[in-house]
C-alpha cells in the first residue's frame, strides 16, 4: 500500500478564499444539483482533477476543503454515438486514512439533496505482485475496485488472523446482510469505468498507456512494508491493491444506498518498503485521467439503480472483466 509521505498537505489554494459551512444546510445549499461527488485523500491527488473543474468555488466543513464546480465535456471515445454532458460536482479532499473519508463522505451524503448519483474515490495505491506471470498491477496501471475490504479489523490468534466476519462484529447491514467488512462494488458500474477508461486514446496518458486491473481492494489504517506480510494479506482475502481509504467510502455509501467506484493508480508494489522506488506523481496523474474519463462518461452509465444495496444482487448475475483488461 502507499502512504501520503510527499503528497502534500500544505500546498496554498491561490484561487478564492474558502467559505466555511457549519452544519447540514449550508451544505445542502453549497452541493444543491451535484450530481457527482469526487473524493481523495490528498492536496495532490486532487490537483488534478481540480484543475479540470470549471469555475471551482471553494469550502471548508470542519477543516476539510471541497470545492463545487462543473466538468465540462471531454473528448470521449466511449461516448462518442452522443454528445456529453457537463456535469456539476462536489470535489472533496478528506485526509488520510478511513476516519477522514468516513466523515468527509458522510458530511456529504447527509446534506446532499437530491443523493449524487456516484461517488468516485480518486487517489494512489500499492499493488500486491502477482503470484503468476503476467498477473497482477504493475508500477503505472489503473485498478478499478470491485469490492473494497477492511483487511485491518479483526483479531490476531495463534490460528491465525479472525476477520471480521469470523468474529460476528457488526460492521454494516446491506440488503439485510452483515457486509462483515466487505463492500461489494456493482460489477455493472465496474465494467462501465473499464470501458471508459480503455476509450482513452494512447497518446492523451500522461505517460505509457495503463493496463487497467479489476479486483479486491483492501483497506488498512497500517501501511504494508514487509513483503511477507503483503503475500499474506493477498493470500487472505484475494486481494489486487491496497489503500487507506477505499473500505471506509464504500462502507458509507453502502449506509446512504449511493452508488460507489473506486478507481486508483498503482504508485508502487507491496514488497520490502523502498520509498525510493515509488512513482507517486506518475500514478496521481494516471488515477486522475482515468477519473475523468468516468466522468466523461457517467450519463452510460447504469445509475438508476441505488447504490451498493443493488450490488450484491448484481454480483449473482453479472460477470465481472478479465482482472487484466
Amino acid at each position: 500500500m502507499t502512504d501520503a509521505e510527499g503528497q502534500g498537505g500544505g500546498r496554498p489554494n491561490d484561487r478564492l478564499p474558502p467559505v466555511r459551512l457549519d452544519g447540514c444546510e449550508p451544505l445542502r445549499q453549497t452541493a444543491r444539483d451535484c450530481r457527482l461527488v469526487v473524493l481523495a485523500a490528498t492536496e495532490d491527488e486532487a490537483a488534478p482533477l481540480l484543475g479540470a473543474l470549471s469555475d471551482p468555488r471553494p469550502y471548508l466543513v470542519a477543516t476539510k476543503q471541497l470545492f463545487t464546480g462543473r466538468y465540462e465535456p471531454a473528448r470521449s471515445p466511449a461516448a462518442a454515438d452522443s454528445p456529453a454532458k457537463s456535469v456539476r460536482a462536489v470535489l472533496a479532499i478528506s485526509g488520510c486514512d478511513k476516519t477522514n473519508a468516513a466523515h468527509m463522505l458522510t458530511c456529504l451524503l447527509q446534506a446532499m439533496r437530491p443523493e449524487p448519483l456516484l461517488v468516485l474515490q480518486v487517489g494512489v495505491a500499492g499493488a500486491f505482485p502477482g503470484r503468476g506471470e503476467g498477473s497482477g498491477a504493475r508500477v503505472g496501471d489503473i485498478v478499478v475496485a470491485t469490492e473494497e475490504i477492511y483487511s485491518d479489523t479483526g483479531s490476531s490468534s495463534p490460528g491465525g488472523w479472525l476477520s471480521a466476519a469470523e468474529l460476528g462484529l457488526p460492521i454494516a447491514q446491506v440488503d439485510g446482510t452483515e457486509s462483515g467488512g466487505r463492500f461489494a462494488i456493482d460489477p455493472r458500474l465496474v465494467r462501465a469505468a473499464v470501458e471508459a477508461i480503455e476509450a482513452v486514446d494512447t497518446d492523451d496518458w500522461p505517460a505509457s498507456r495503463p493496463t487497467v486491473v479489476v479486483g479486491s481492494c483492501v483497506t488498512a489504517s497500517r501501511v504494508t512494508g514487509v513483503r511477507t506480510e503483503g503475500e499474506a494479506v493477498a493470500r487472505r482475502w484475494g486481494a489486487v491493491a491496497e489503500s487507506m481509504e477505499g473500505a471506509a467510502a464504500a462502507h458509507v455509501c453502502a449506509l446512504y444506498g449511493v452508488p460507489f467506484l473506486a478507481v486508483r493508480g498503482i504508485s508502487n508494489l507491496i514488497v520490502d518498503r523502498d520509498r525510493a522506488s515509488w512513482e507517486v506523481g506518475r500514478a496521481i496523474a494516471t488515477a486522475a485521467r482515468a477519473a475523468l474519463a468516468v466522468v466523461a462518461a457517467l450519463d452510460h452509465f447504469p445509475l438508476e439503480a441505488s447504490g451498493m444495496a443493488g450490488a450484491s444482487s448484481a454480483l449473482a448475475t453479472t460477470s465481472l472483466p478479465d482482472p487484466r483488461v
